[in-house]
């Protein structure tokens, strides 16, 4: 008769005891060493947890192949493990001593013989060399698309780049090589708001990126890349995904074999290994987060897969700290005579962007190179980026001096910007002498303008044509009357603060100490009414998904937030904490209505309608999409 998994334990010596509790970390009951009474109550306990499903299958899967082997052959031939092997096993619990013997209790046995017999041998051998993953290599993608976008590229109707456009973003760029995988990347980035569409045109909506860490743009596209539907690119459904990464995780560190290891995951998960193999591993290895040999027979995790998987499914942004200590830092910049940048691509992707705001990218490699021209600056200076800001840019903390060709370029630029004045409010245009103020009345490119003196050096403009594009196109630099799309009022600041707050602020109010931002946010928006209805309309359109969060939140502002999404019928994150769970959880809901300390709401996870406490809602972001309720029953969480 086989012993019961009581009378194994009952062996063991007390040493054995709590060493068994303390590796698989199980609960040890007060006074259990005070007479056999204590000792019984600890072996009950043990026994209870033990026994549990999935800690055993945790503690299973966390083994190598060895003491896997060790343990199938114990269970169906009685072959006694021995040296390390039988130590790890024995201070793990899963062998129990039974007079001169060691012996597997039944659920042990049990759970082997759910096992696969291929799957025991998913460890490579030590011999086996796999090529270095690319260091950063996902972030560093995202970061290329990012910066490709920053001009602007043309979509089709489903979203995706056009052939085209789809060729610009693989041009001179060494970190995506492949047509699925910009397109994958950009469809990543366009899902967290980051690109924004305007009239067939995708650009890079910089604000937002720049309002966030730069790990946060790796780390939420990750979450994508694992949550999304992503059939367009033949990707497994995204339970596989998850289910692949978090058992790449627990064995951080091992070389695996691919075919034992998706053959040993299948016994656990119905996964779909054929498109696990073909489309997903691949994809993990052009991107870093897999090391994979050269016929992709085995892998590993690198130290960047690594890093995003244990922040996503643990949630430890304090374990992965030092990983990212490179995407914070600020390289050196290299200026050439020619007026290239030469930078290199490892470093913090908002420094590339702003970069890129005021100078054209080439290359996209170990090194970024970009150029600089009169007509990159001239785009700059229209952006809202100051000349000021652009030399800071250049010099960098060094404080190295420019060459004297980009310093003559500045000089000129500093001399032209601001020769004319251009007051679109009134159609007034300013002149910096009166001379100047004659040659654009007698330019033939400014007739249509129609412009006439009011005083030496200012004119009113009564034709119907645009003074501010007319002035350029002549070859002038009016200074900057606003800042689009930068800025709402000339300052970046307040362009986030508005864009926040307008929501809240405009259509539900908030408490007495905002009214001075309202009353900012009111003044710009009514100028640029007036100015251009256009532009105002497409702020109104920008500012559901423009609440960009960070940190927890103030319980007024989730309330604000809810309360919005619940009278214009949008979708809301939040980041929830359920009574059952041990973390907090990324959650879709639709909100309905706000019931005392409760939101009833639709969530997207489980379908169906549900009550979340308030307190227990630890953040909450807007979303850009419209909500979906159907009928059904409310039951609370």
């Amino acid at each position: 008769m086989v012993p019961s998994h009581y009378q194994l334990l009952a062996n063991c010596t007390d040493e054995q005891l709590r060493e068994i509790c303390l590796r698989r970390k199980l609960p040890l009951p007060q006074h259990w060493q005070e007479g056999a009474e204590g000792r019984m109550r600890l072996l009950k306990t043990m026994v209870f947890h033990l026994e549990d499903n999935k800690l055993l299958t945790n503690t299973l899967l966390d083994l190598g192949s060895r003491h896997l082997r060790a343990l199938k052959s114990l269970a169906e031939t009685g072959e006694q493990p021995g040296g390390e092997v039988q130590d790890s096993l024995a201070g793990l619990g899963l062998i129990l001593p039974d007079g001169d013997l060691w012996r597997l209790a039944g659920r042990v046995a049990d759970a082997l013989a759910d096992f696969d017999d291929g799957a025991f041998s998913f460890q490579a051998d030590p011999g086996i060399v796999l090529a270095p993953a690319q260091a950063y290599g996902f972030s560093l993608a995202l970061t290329s698309v990012l910066l490709r976008c920053m001009g602007g590229i043309r979509v089709l109707k489903g979203g995706l780049p056009a052939k085209k456009e789809l060729g610009q973003l693989l041009q001179r760029n060494a970190l995506i090589s492949e047509e699925r995988d910009a397109t994958l990347v950009f469809t990543l980035l366009h899902r967290l708001g980051l690109l924004w569409n305007r009239e067939g045109r995708v650009d890079t909506l910089l604000p937002a990126v720049l309002s966030h860490s730069p790990r946060w743009v790796a780390e939420r596209a990750f979450a994508i890349l694992l949550e999304h539907d992503l059939r367009l690119w033949n990707m497994p459904p995204a339970e596989d995904r998850l289910f692949f990464m978090q058992h790449l995780l627990e064995r951080k560190g091992q070389v695996l074999s691919v075919q034992p290891f998706l053959a040993f995951l299948q016994t656990l998960h119905p996964l779909d290994a054929q498109r696990t193999r073909s489309v997903f591993l691949p994809f993990l290895g052009r991107m870093g987060l897999v090391s994979l040999d050269a016929d992709c027979e085995h892998l590993a995790l690198s130290p960047h897969g690594h890093a995003l998987t244990h922040e996503y499914l643990l949630r430890d942004h304090r374990g992965t700290e030092s990983h990212w200590a490179l995407l914070l830092a600020e390289q050196p910049l290299v200026i050439q005579p020619t007026l290239e940048l030469l930078t290199p691509m490892v470093q913090d992707p908002h420094r590339l962007l702003r970069l890129a705001q005021m100078a054209e990218v080439e290359t996209l490699d170990t090194m970024v190179g970009l150029r600089v021209g009169s007509d990159t600056l001239t785009r700059a200076l229209d952006l809202g980026l100051t000349l000021e800001e652009m030399k800071q840019l250049l010099v960098g903390a060094e404080g190295s001096e420019v060459p004297q060709p980009l310093a003559q370029l500045l000089e000129d630029l500093a001399r032209r910007l601001g020769e004319v004045e251009v007051q679109q409010g009134c159609r007034l245009v300013r002149a910096r002498s009166a001379s100047l103020a004659e040659e654009l009345r007698l330019r033939p490119e400014l007739a249509s303008l129609h412009l006439q003196p009011i005083s030496d050096t200012v004119m009113e403009a009564n034709g119907p044509g645009n003074a501010f594009a007319l002035l350029k196109q002549a070859g002038f630099l009016p200074k900057p009357g606003r800042f689009l799309p930068v800025s709402i009022d000339g300052d970046e600041a307040l362009y986030l603060w508005s864009l926040a707050c307008l929501c809240f602020v405009d259509e539900q109010g908030m408490n007495h100490h905002l009214d001075p931002v309202r009353q900012i946010i009111h003044a710009a928006l009514q100028r640029i009414q007036s100015e251009d209805s256009n532009l105002y309309q497409e702020i109104r359109r920008r500012v559901p998904m423009l609440h960009l969060g960070g940190g927890a939140q103030a319980a007024e502002e989730t309330q604000r937030i809810l309360e919005y999404a619940a009278s214009y019928n949008l979708i809301v994150e939040l980041t929830y904490l359920p009574l059952a769970a041990h973390r907090a959880q990324l959650r879709k809901v639709t909100p309905q209505a706000l019931d005392g300390e409760h939101l009833r709401g639709f969530c997207h996870l489980h379908q169906e309608e549900m009550s979340f406490r308030l307190s227990r809602i630890m953040g909450v972001r807007l979303l850009n999409e419209r909500g979906w309720t159907p009928p059904m029953q409310s039951e609370a969480i």
